[in-house]
């Protein structure tokens, strides 16, 4: 999917690029930045056609949202790399027949993608502070296995995920994780949530179609609830799976 155009711009942050819209070519005066992180390590190789369907899915729904106008999504890809499928975008540009599947292969730098996708969600919320828009975020990271190939570590992914509040760019910053075909790390997975103060995990179980469907319509609801907090002072609660 290519989405980037002259409407937009890159900045980086630590070692990571990401793109978003022009703050001038937005068309609301407020948004939910919603970062979508998708694991493509080796491990997760088989599971490429269920974990396409489960983006289109999440567009698919979100558009059914009354909120739908005020939405920016981000989709991100990783393994040991972190790659933009593509930058902060208004929903209604997503066309999520344009999703490709991933091509799964190497390690897993989960702390790094965390990291980036909260840090670049506190730079964009950043740029648009600064041009007089109110924003929170919401940044769901899936997975199916522990950090092995990151340079950052829990706790600085917990000091960026509170920058972003404390420096009032954002209202509010949730981060949930994911676990897909994660039985063997769930442990480590919520050790990870403690020690950088994510909002939630939640265990998928198997990468079957019917669990991840059932994952497509928990990220949709917890992206509607967090878009419909905004305004209020804080974040929304967290969602049972």
């Amino acid at each position: 999917m290519k989405l980037f155009t002259s409407q937009m711009q890159t900045a980086q942050v630590a070692n990571f690029t990401f793109s978003g819209m022009r703050p001038e070519k937005l068309g609301a005066t407020e948004y939910t930045l919603v970062t979508l992180v998708v694991d493509k390590t080796g491990s997760v190789t088989g599971s490429e056609a269920e974990l396409l369907a489960v983006k289109r899915a999440v567009v698919a729904a979100c558009r059914k949202s009354p909120r739908a106008n005020y939405l920016m999504l981000r989709s991100v890809e990783f393994n040991e790399r972190i790659d933009e499928v593509h930058g902060f975008v208004e929903l209604n540009t997503v066309d999520p027949a344009g999703y490709t599947a991933p091509r799964c292969s190497g390690t897993t730098a989960l702390y790094d993608a965390t990291f980036a996708a909260v840090a670049a969600t506190n730079a964009y919320a950043h740029t648009l502070a600064d041009n007089d828009f109110a924003a929170n975020g919401l940044v769901v990271v899936v997975t199916d296995g522990e950090d092995n190939a990151s340079a950052q570590t829990p706790a600085t992914v917990a000091r960026e995920i509170g920058r972003g509040v404390g420096n009032e760019w954002l209202e509010s910053l949730n981060v949930i994780l994911v676990g897909v075909n994660a039985r063997s790390c769930r442990r480590a997975l919520d050790r990870f949530r403690q020690a950088a103060g994510l909002a939630q995990y939640v265990d998928v179980a198997d990468a079957t179609a019917q669990n991840l469907a059932r994952l497509a319509d928990f990220v949709a609801r917890s992206i509607a609830s967090q878009s419909q907090s905004l305004g209020s002072g804080g974040p929304s609660q967290a969602l049972t799976f």
